[in-house]
């Protein structure tokens, strides 16, 4: 009789120690399913300040109570940008009723998620939900997306005003007036550059910056026209034929087409 006794002993000791021979009994929480509403998002409906967007949504999820279960400790969601691992936020979901909880024990854990992103953050988030039990038992992780749909339109440049020529006197300078207009098509305020470079200067990626504050003769402060000033004085090399690309660029980055145009120095 004394091997069971020992035997017996050894057995009751393994069951108490994580890790060991036996590892404790229990059953972890399970998460049987997660939806986030909306689950699809055009960038361009959010409220924008200096390029950075503001994300509402709603999370929910679903956990199944499971013979042997302990009482869950806390139910937290992950939201995991695109192209990311690791989530840059963890919010705790509740189940006791208060909104955007429907009704308090019912087993759907609701939150409401607020965070910002840039405009060019755009393409498919994950949102992580995992919940653990007052035994430090974790579930299973079930995750849910979400599409930011980029739906951009890039800016429009038209209606180019410059010389095609322009004299310099001996030892002198002259003023050369530029103007373009520029719209785009998701709102005048979503334009956050116009400008041009020179294409035969020494840095032409260099970008001039046209303004929109009615400085320029006989332009409107505010409206789509965009305009500046140049100053070309007289040097020996001055004289010669100067290509100029002007473009504008909204809030997404996104870029217009192209307009060339030349300018004869003489």
């Amino acid at each position: 009789m004394l091997a069971p006794v020992a035997i017996l002993a050894l057995i009751n000791g393994c069951t108490k120690q994580t890790g060991g021979v036996i590892d404790p009994a229990g059953t972890p929480p399970f998460i049987g399913a997660a939806r986030v509403y909306p689950d699809t998002i055009k960038m361009t409906s959010l409220p924008q300040s200096a390029g950075i967007l503001t994300v509402a949504i709603r999370a929910q999820a679903t956990l199944v109570r499971q013979v042997g279960s302990a009482d869950i400790a806390g139910v937290d969601v992950g939201v995991i940008a695109s192209g990311s691992t690791s989530p840059f936020l963890t919010v705790a979901l509740h189940d006791d009723g208060s909104s955007p909880d429907s009704l308090a024990g019912d087993g759907v854990y609701s939150t409401l998620l607020q965070f910002t992103i840039p405009k060019s953050a755009s393409g498919v988030y994950i949102l992580r939900f995992m919940a653990s039990d007052i035994d430090g038992f974790v579930s299973n992780s079930v995750e849910a997306p979400l599409f930011m749909l980029r739906n951009n339109q890039p800016p429009v440049v038209s209606t180019l005003q410059a010389p095609d020529s322009a004299m310099v006197p001996q030892g002198g300078q002259t003023l050369i007036s530029l103007y373009i207009r520029a719209t785009d098509p998701d709102g005048q305020a979503d334009i956050t550059s116009v400008f041009f470079r020179s294409l035969d200067s020494s840095d032409p990626t260099q970008k001039f910056i046209m303004n929109n504050d009615g400085t320029a003769p006989g332009s409107v402060p505010g409206d789509s026209t965009y305009a500046l000033i140049v100053k070309v004085v007289d040097g020996p090399t001055v004289r010669k034929t100067y290509r100029f690309a002007f473009q504008a660029v909204d809030t997404f980055g996104d870029t217009s087409a192209t307009i060339l145009h030349s300018i004869k120095i003489y």
